[in-house]
């Protein structure tokens, strides 16, 4: 299974928020021009195979992004739309578990309005397809 930490190492190197400021879980400092990964609430089906899980090669992460950048609705809505199309762009990716990114599919971003001290996100929903790690014995 793939884990969170995995896509917040890549949303890191994609260069749009600085790796200090790419958090996963939550955003407990809450700086300026911040990107945080959440497991998705949405509660996704298990799939499994015929022949059972031995058999599952390839898997679906859905991923949660809010993007919490600055007092500009336009400059939101920019680091927002940079995200959904580097996340397009991710191929067969390698991750730091093994796991490879095959492609992933995110929503357009959803304006979430301000936090409390007037900073703009926004969110945006990803389903990241992946080829599971296999240990085979041999």
């Amino acid at each position: 299974m793939m884990m969170l930490s995995e896509i917040r190492d890549i949303l890191a190197e994609l260069g749009i928020s600085k790796p200090e400021n790419t958090y996963m879980g939550r955003l407990d400092a809450k700086k300026l021009c911040s990107i945080g990964a959440y497991n998705s609430k949405r509660g996704d089906n298990v799939l499994i195979p015929l022949g059972g899980m031995d058999n599952k090669k390839s898997d679906v992460k859905s991923v949660t992004f809010l993007v919490h950048w600055n007092k500009s609705p336009r400059e939101t809505e920019k680091a927002s739309a940079l995200l959904v199309s580097k996340l397009t762009e991710i191929r067969n990716k390698v991750t730091t578990e093994g796991h490879t990114i095959n492609f992933i599919i995110p929503t357009q971003p959803i304006p979430v309005d301000t936090d409390n001290d007037g900073i703009y996100e926004m969110v945006i929903d990803a389903d990241v397809y992946y080829s599971r790690t296999i240990e085979r014995e041999d």
